[in-house]
């Protein structure tokens, strides 16, 4: 039993959050997105969820929007494949509802507001935190819906190199390697991988329209990643470390005005880069105080080659700098400890579309945070003030409660507001910008009721959320943004983990009403009801799993007009242990070969387009990882 429970533990969660009790508190038990300060999981108010190393490994080729998509309270919509626009929505929210982060910093599109999820590997990642519920009052603009922040693969004790390679349907190659080693005192990282695929058509075909022809080809996806780590520990009081991250992709995808101008090959590619270095200094026995520079960048292009006539390419440029200081101060009170924060972030943008009248801004932020914990107590308060350079200035809060009834079973409210800045495309982007914009606000409210134990884990949240000066854009006002609507979005999750034998059995469920109250219209592609469930099968150096990922019906437009049928999709998959330092990994995804979609481009039932997803595919993968 001893061998079969001891590698479960360390499978944390397919789809919800980890949750599994140890007697003394690892890495792997240290949360730190919901306070911004190292915090034992258990002890933590929000709701939240951590993917672990172990479950990022299982999921072979898949991307990282689909890796989201198994955990509670998140759907995902993607425009043809791996590389395409995939955006996700937490609890309902919108896609520019959510803050991600790449070991602390943003690498969003100011032009967009989206972080391009779709094209950050894998193979580079090291674990997962996920914070649903309004986060602007630890980390300011954009987390309406929360906060995901993924944390690069670092530097372990030892020298351990790596490396693995698989293949699987569609062409897709994914290969990494890298080295990972230190001592005490310094450590290091270097990663490397390159992934492929030939891919599909990103539209299903369509009779009905005059780009039909055009859009039969493959449109495959490329992507050379790399990261690196320093930490040293210069004395028991300082110690410094540097982040690096770099993606570069390319990628072909269908347009449905490709009838305007058949000549042109569909592409573009996207670089995302991120630098920071940290000084750490424990200052007293009661003062700890860490101060992060750091560079994000997101650098799209669009390369349309023209077939017919003089051969040429025409790149069109939308680069968005990001330059962050974070300066943070831990303080441990007689009762509990302080949190004091000075944040500042930079926007600058390089287009080549001369529309743009404003190509930059400046955000200063100031937050004070408060955490208890005491005996059966946990306590959490945020204030935060943000002066923006263009728009009114904004203050957030969070206040949070929990209270242990027993060893194992809790409940937690919390009540929390969150902001969203307008992006540069809505502000700036020529004669359909709107400078007069102001951020979206949202009120939140939501409580929880959890049990956890060594084995098993149960988790009921309610939540409320309603955004005002809610951003419209559509055929009613002319395609300018406007603050007109409200969104209000009611929901429930249902999350559990459980051990039996050699089975552990783990699933989600959410309920919601997104909906645009202004309108008394649903969101668009967004459902009423979502859900997965997941099963692991531990036996000897054999790890069988199965997987099912469902959504009722969506609508794809604002105006509720088109609908998108609901789906079950279902994968398979197996672990095999070979030897202490080689495993093979074997999936089969859409097992059954179900036919669905997550978006339409126009109306597919006439000239428009049904956005395809991968049909019954696998993919074999080698792993060498000195243990």
């Amino acid at each position: 039993m001893k061998k079969i429970i001891l590698p479960s533990l360390l499978m944390t969660q397919l789809f919800t959050a980890n949750v599994f009790a140890d007697t003394t508190l690892k890495t792997s038990d240290v949360f730190v997105t919901a306070t911004r300060t190292p915090v034992s999981k258990k002890n933590v108010i929000a709701d939240i969820t951590v993917i672990s190393e172990e479950e990022i490994k299982l999921a072979g080729s898949s991307s990282l929007p689909e890796l989201l998509q198994r955990q509670p309270g998140i759907e995902i919509s993607n425009n043809g494949g791996q590389g395409k626009v995939s955006t996700l929505f937490l609890r309902g929210a919108s896609s520019t509802h959510s803050v991600i982060l790449l070991d602390g910093i943003r690498i969003d599109s100011a032009t967009a507001g989206l972080t391009a999820i779709e094209n950050i590997p894998l193979s580079q990642i090291e674990k997962i935190e996920i914070v649903r519920g309004p986060a602007s009052s630890l980390y300011g603009q954009d987390a309406i819906g929360g906060v995901i922040q993924i944390f690069t693969k670092k530097g372990l004790n030892g020298f351990k190199p790596y490396f693995s390679y698989g293949y699987g349907k569609y062409n897709t190659s994914i290969a990494q390697g890298g080295i990972r080693g230190g001592d005490d005192t310094t450590s290091y990282a270097i990663n490397l991988s390159s992934q492929s695929s030939t891919g599909f058509s990103a539209f299903e075909p369509n009779a009905n329209s005059p780009a039909n022809i055009y859009n039969l080809d493959k449109d495959g996806y490329r992507n050379k990643s790399a990261s690196a780590s320093l930490s040293h520990k210069i004395n028991e009081k300082f110690d410094i470390n540097f982040q690096y991250f770099l993606s570069q992709g390319k990628n072909k995808y269908d347009n449905r005005f490709a009838n305007s101008d058949p000549s042109i090959d569909w592409k573009n590619t996207q670089d995302q880069e991120s630098l920071s270095g940290t000084v750490n200094s424990q200052l007293t026995n009661y003062w700890k105080s860490s101060f992060r520079v750091g560079l994000g960048i997101d650098d799209y292009v669009e390369k349309q080659r023209y077939i017919s006539g003089a051969t040429r390419e025409v790149d069109n440029v939308y680069k968005t700098i990001q330059n962050q200081i974070t300066w943070q101060n831990d303080l441990i009170l007689p009762l509990g400890s302080l949190v004091l924060l000075y944040d500042k972030l930079d926007q600058k943008i390089n287009v080549t579309d001369t529309s743009y009248s404003k190509k930059d801004r400046q955000n200063d932020a100031y937050m004070i945070g408060y955490n208890l914990n005491q005996a059966n107590h946990n306590f959490q308060a945020n204030v935060r003030k943000d002066f923006n350079s263009v728009y009114r200035d904004a203050t957030t809060g969070n206040i949070g409660y929990s209270y242990a009834l027993n060893s194992n079973w809790s409940i937690a409210s919390s009540f929390g507001t969150a902001f969203r800045s307008p992006t540069f495309n809505y502000l700036y982007a020529g004669s359909s910008a709107n400078p007069g914009l102001q951020p979206e606000k949202s009120k939140n409210i939501e409580a929880q009721l959890k049990y956890q134990s060594d084995a098993e884990f149960f988790s009921f949240v309610t939540f409320k959320n309603k955004i005002t000066d809610f951003i419209i854009s559509d055929g009613t006002t002319g395609y300018r943004p406007y603050n007109i609507n409200t969104s209000e979005i009611y929901g429930a999750t249902v999350s559990s983990s459980h051990f039996m034998n050699h089975f552990q059995v783990k699933s989600s469920f959410t309920v919601q009403s997104p909906m645009n109250e202004s309108a008394d219209k649903y969101l668009p592609r967004r459902s009423n009801f979502f859900g997965t469930v997941g099963l692991n099968y531990f036996i000897q150096n054999w790890n069988l799993g199965f997987e099912a990922t469902g959504s009722g019906n969506r609508y794809n437009d604002a105006a509720n007009l088109f609908n998108i049928p609901g789906y079950i999709k279902t994968n398979l998959f197996a672990d095999y242990q070979i030897t202490k330092n080689l495993t093979m990994n074997a999936r089969v995804d859409n097992v059954l070969g179900k036919n669905y979609t997550y978006a339409y481009e126009g109306n597919p039932t006439t000239d428009g387009f049904r956005y395809q997803t991968p049909s019954q595919s696998f993919f074999i993968s080698l792993r060498y990882e000195p243990q």
